[in-house]
């Protein structure tokens, strides 16, 4: 693999990962347990957010 191609691929997976446990703090100040937060992350990351952002009261 190029190296150029590597490193993309590895910096989308840390944006992944700090958008995944930014979600999960959310979630987490909204009162959900850790098991609702891994199964709505589950979902995906885009869904993840929106559901968030509607049991939110201020969204981000």
């Amino acid at each position: 693999m190029p190296r150029d191609l590597e490193t993309k691929i590895i910096d989308v997976e840390i944006e992944d990962a700090i958008r995944r446990n930014e979600l999960r703090w959310i979630g987490l100040e909204l009162g959900m347990r850790e098991d609702e937060i891994r199964a709505l992350l589950a979902m995906g990351l885009s869904v993840a957010e929106r559901h968030l952002k509607a049991l939110s009261i201020h969204p981000r």
